[in-house]
């Protein structure tokens, strides 16, 4: 009886479920072929210039309402695209739940050291260039006064 349960798929039924090794980047790779199609075509039915994809008006349907079509197009290669990169942010967000967040002191300590920090190095290369600028000015004082 056991057996029976576990049914093999076959068919099409086996394809679509079995995860292949490339499938997300193929995916992300037809997700921007799509939105860049899109947008040519919303770029070429805009402008009647010659950048841009235009559709012929004798193609069915789609030569009827270009700009419907592209914007399904690059609707349907964002959906894809948020398909494709899900699989890699989806670990990030349980790890975000588990870490530990500083509390509001900590951080407000911190953000004026660092704005310390970028204010004294600010200060010390203005300084320098100062100095720098008054030894270049005197170094060409100098040479001007050198005899040729």
């Amino acid at each position: 009886m056991a057996a029976k349960d576990n049914k093999k798929t076959t068919g099409a039924l086996a394809i679509f479920t079995k995860e292949y090794k490339y499938e997300g980047l193929i995916l992300l790779l037809l997700s921007i072929v799509a939105i860049v199609l899109g947008a040519m075509v919303l770029i070429g039915e805009s402008t009647s210039g010659s950048s841009g994809l235009t559709i012929n008006k004798n193609v069915f349907l789609i030569g009827d309402y270009p700009k419907a079509f592209a914007w399904i197009l690059v609707i349907l290669g964002v959906m894809s695209l948020i398909l494709a990169i899900w699989p890699f942010y989806k670990p990030s967000i349980s790890e975000l739940k588990r870490v530990s967040w500083a509390s509001r002191g900590t951080l407000i300590q911190n953000t004026a050291t660092v704005f310390a920090f970028v204010l004294i190095i600010a200060l010390f290369f203005l300084l320098s260039d100062f100095l720098l600028g008054y030894v270049l000015d005197f170094f060409d004082w100098l040479a001007g006064k050198m005899p040729l």
